[in-house]
Parts: C-alpha cells; sequence; structure tokens
C-alpha cells in the first residue's frame, strides 16, 4: 500500500478509520505501529484521502448512481479539509462548488422527467452546497488568524 503524504511530506498513519483523520503519533515523525493502532480496520471502512475528487466535464450530467458516486468523491475529499492548508481547502471548494451548481441546474432541466432526480438534487447536491459554504468560511477563518499570528510574531500589531 503506498504511503499517504501530507503536503509538507510528512507521512499519515496508513490504517484506515471511520470518520476520523488519523494523525501521526506524539512528538514523532513516524506514525504510529500498526499493531499499537486504537482505530479499528478492515474492510468496507472509508479511508481519508489527500486528494482533489475527480469531477465529471462540464455539462455532464450522467444516470443516478454516477451522480452519486461523484457525489461520493466530494464528501471524501471533503473529510480531508483538516489535513489541508487552508488555500488548499479554499481552491477546491471552488472547484467543488462550481460542479455542484452546475449539477443543481442540470437536475433542473430533467426533473420533470425523472423524479428521482429531484431528491438526489433536494436531499444531496444543495446539502453539499451549504457544507462546502461552510468549509470555505471556516478555511477563511483559518488565513485570518494565521495572518494575526504571523503579524504578532513580526511585532506589527
Amino acid at each position: 500500500m503506498p504511503k499517504a503524504l501530507k503536503q509538507d511530506g510528512q507521512s499519515l498513519h496508513p490504517t484506515p478509520v471511520p470518520a476520523a483523520i488519523v494523525l501521526e503519533g506524539p512528538g514523532s515523525d513516524q506514525p504510529p505501529d500498526d499493531s499499537e493502532s486504537q482505530f479499528p480496520s478492515g474492510p468496507g471502512l472509508a479511508t481519508v484521502t489527500q486528494l482533489m475528487a475527480p469531477l465529471q466535464p462540464a455539462g455532464w450530467l450522467g444516470s443516478k448512481d454516477q451522480i452519486q458516486a461523484e457525489l461520493d468523491g466530494i464528501g471524501l475529499a471533503v473529510r480531508s479539509f483538516a489535513l489541508k492548508q487552508p488555500d488548499q481547502v479554499m481552491r477546491e471548494v471552488a472547484a467543488y462548488s462550481a460542479r455542484l451548481t452546475e449539477l443543481v441546474v442540470l437536475l433542473h432541466r430533467v426533473e420533470d422527467r425523472d423524479r428521482q432526480y429531484t431528491q438526489v438534487r433536494t436531499r444531496q447536491v444543495e446539502k453539499w452546497l451549504a457544507e462546502l459554504d461552510r468549509q470555505f468560511k471556516i478555511a477563511s477563518r483559518i488565513v485570518e488568524v494565521q495572518r494575526q499570528d504571523l503579524a504578532l510574531l513580526n511585532g506589527q500589531v
């Protein structure tokens, strides 16, 4: 299994965990040994990834299952935001938000012919748009806190 790396090159703990982000061992450059892990592992457990979710081409809608798969990929990427730098999070939020807004428009066009698309739009796509808005606000606040910390260190406050 390839090792996942943070942007600064530090290794992430390789054990998959459900709904959690694995961080390195305290005070260590190496992740904790797998035998000492407190996290469950095995098939069916989600793994947080650092990669950006693949997005479909502009104007592409696809079947309900294909849309679900794309939304699942975005959801996995959102879960990894805590491991990324806030400026990177803001760039990804912009890309995901643009794609989800496009999906809303495309879903509106086909809702009259197939009502299942209405449920996808209202129960999933719009929820993810709201979550991305929240994540953008969090990332922008982190940038501001970092700016203030830097100003304090430089004695500019």
